[in-house]
């Protein structure tokens, strides 16, 4: 592909992709927000209106530390004159007060000579609020304390597109970067063209995309290779029957021990993969198809790093780069599984130059996740390689620098070596919902602590059962506790949960699922196997990661394609044979 072809075709890419993100997450006004304005019925009682609270400034968070108040201008309109003076960026309506059939007609926000309507259908997060429409009013019933409403999209105004060079700079920086991953990853045929490869990687290259897609993808995939079903193929490899075992345990604990049974089957829908993958993959299973994970990985990486560089400029605040504000539409621990299998496979399948630049940008996506746990099994997988070429300690050096220099990364790993934040631990209720010593730590080890707590006598064989009157038994021990803002957590540990749920059958084929295919990639010196492997059984200590959709499909399809599939050397054609010198 000539160079002047390519760099137009990235720049219209780079631009596109800002372009979209700007229209649905910003309004752009001319002059700063001044005060809001809600419409209500005249009965309504003043002491349940709610509380204006704002993002400001460079801020990237809410400031509950500076509410505002609704005053009666006339019969049913109430103002609130929102004297800051930074520029604001964000508006949440949080309903301090419990109360019932709140009729808002109409919310408005006003500037010097301009007044936007928001639409209250459209609001961006709703907690404890539902919205009914009559006619062309909203009734919105507030369910609960605690509940809130923020405007649909963050406001940026015409006065920050200042000194540009601050966000064309490093456009033209990630525009180099992109140009620089396609001139260096070698295309791959996945021969033949045939019905069961193009559904394996539709779905491969939607599993971290919005939930409809990668669902219609499973959906193709299962309907158009119905005939491809092999008994003999599933019962070749027993991780096949040891998934779909798996998953039965869970319908049968959801049917036999969770009181709702038929009436809750949010968990079993979630769980649908596990049978589906397990009973048509192990037929059409192609190991080359995994080379799309690095390329869903770069598409999905260079879109979030281009949005999250304009809101670094918007808001003056590098922090917009890290954890969830650089993640925005996933969580960010499973896109770094994401990360984590691509660096796996780049490093294994490339040599010389070309696998250290494709390295160093996937290091660099995962850095900006935030994932301490996965950050560092990349680096043993990438270190261990370099005892065997010392040119690898180009891509680590680099790496220290950026990790020393990041600071919200620094700051995750400082909040879990703070030997006095354990003290929480010892508290029979924390005061203070914001306690700065819940961190990513001592939560988990209360979670797993108040999720254990709940079992007693034959649950430790069935289980507490996998529907939400299950999760509602930990939310009333984190309410309890103090913990107000966890209240919807799960126990972060996919052993945990999954004995938590199901008891100890299930938590043995869970355990059972990793170690296996361990021990099948040790007798077949599969590397990626291996540490594909290992990984699982490290990362359910921290995480629930069957507790996404996201993760369901994700690790199913890769152990099940790994397992399925036996030709270690079948990519060893994207390998340059000149960097091998």
């Amino acid at each position: 592909m000539k160079f002047s072809y390519l760099f137009l075709t990235a720049t219209f890419l780079v631009f596109v992709t800002l372009g979209l993100y700007v229209k649905t997450n910003y309004d752009i006004l001319e002059n700063e927000i001044i005060s809001v304005e809600i419409t209500v019925n005249n009965e309504v009682n003043p002491k349940t209106l709610p509380i204006v609270y704002l993002t400001k400034g460079t801020d990237e968070k809410i400031d509950f530390k500076s509410p505002f108040w609704f005053h009666k201008t006339k019969d049913s309109t109430y103002l609130a004159e929102l004297d800051t003076k930074s520029k604001i960026r964000h508006i949440r309506l949080y309903f301090d007060a419990t109360s019932k059939n709140i009729q808002i007609y109409e919310v408005k926000i006003f500037s010097i000579n301009e007044s936007k309507t928001i639409n209250l259908n459209k609001v961006n997060r709703a907690e404890n609020v539902s919205f009914k429409k009559m006619g062309a009013k909203y009734i919105t019933d507030i369910q609960g304390r605690h509940a809130f409403i923020e405007f649909p999209k963050s406001y940026i105004y015409l006065s920050d597109f200042k000194n540009t060079y601050q966000l064309i700079l490093p456009l033209l920086i990630v525009l180099i970067l992109i140009i620089l991953v396609i001139k260096t990853l070698k295309p791959i045929e996945i021969r033949p063209l045939s019905i069961p490869n193009i559904t394996i990687s539709l779905l491969v290259l939607t599993e971290f995309l919005p939930a409809p897609i990668y669902n219609v993808a499973l959906i193709l995939m299962a309907a158009l290779n119905l005939r491809n079903i092999s008994w003999a193929a599933i019962k070749n490899q027993k991780i096949n029957l040891i998934v779909i075992g798996f998953f039965l345990i869970y319908l049968l604990n959801n049917l036999l021990v969770s009181e709702e049974s038929f009436k809750e089957m949010s968990t079993i829908e979630r769980f649908l993969p596990f049978v589906v993958l397990g009973i048509v993959l192990p037929a059409i299973a192609n190991r080359k198809v995994l080379y799309l994970f690095p390329i869903s990985a770069f598409v999905i990486g260079f879109g979030l790093l281009i949005t999250s560089i304009f809101d670094v400029y918007m808001h003056q605040n590098f922090v917009f780069l890290s954890f969830d504000l650089f993640a925005k539409y996933m969580h960010p621990v499973y896109f770094s599984y994401l990360l984590f299998f691509s660096i796996c496979f780049i490093d294994l399948n490339y040599q010389g130059k070309r696998k250290y630049i494709l390295e160093f940008i996937l290091f660099m996506f995962l850095i900006f996740c935030g994932s301490k746990m996965v950050f560092l099994f990349s680096l043993i997988a990438v270190f261990l390689n370099m005892l065997k070429n010392k040119k690898t300690v180009l891509l680590i050096l680099p790496l220290v620098l950026i990790v020393v220099l990041f600071s919200p990364l620094k700051q995750r790993f400082s909040e879990i070596t703070n030997i006095e934040d354990l003290t929480v631990l010892n508290e029979k209720r924390i005061q203070n919902p914001y306690d700065a010593r819940v961190n990513g730590l001592t939560l988990r080890l209360m979670l797993w602590r108040e999720t254990l707590a709940t079992m007693n006598g034959l649950d430790y064989i069935l289980g507490k059962g996998t529907t939400g009157q299950t999760n509602k038994l930990l939310e009333k021990r984190l309410n309890d506790l103090g913990l107000i803002n966890h209240l919807s957590f799960n126990p972060h540990n996919q052993y945990v949960d999954t004995f938590w749920r199901t008891g100890i059958l299930g938590l043995l084929l869970l355990i059972l699922i990793s170690t296996y295919s361990l021990v099948i990639g040790l007798n077949r010196k599969d590397k990626l196997l291996v540490q594909f492997s290992l990984f699982m059984l490290a990362v359910m200590c921290s995480e629930s990661i069957f507790g996404r959709v996201n993760g369901v499909y994700f690790f199913t399809t890769a152990i099940l394609i790994l397992m399925n599939t036996n030709n270690l050397n079948e990519d060893s054609h994207i390998r340059d044979k000149r960097d091998t010198k």
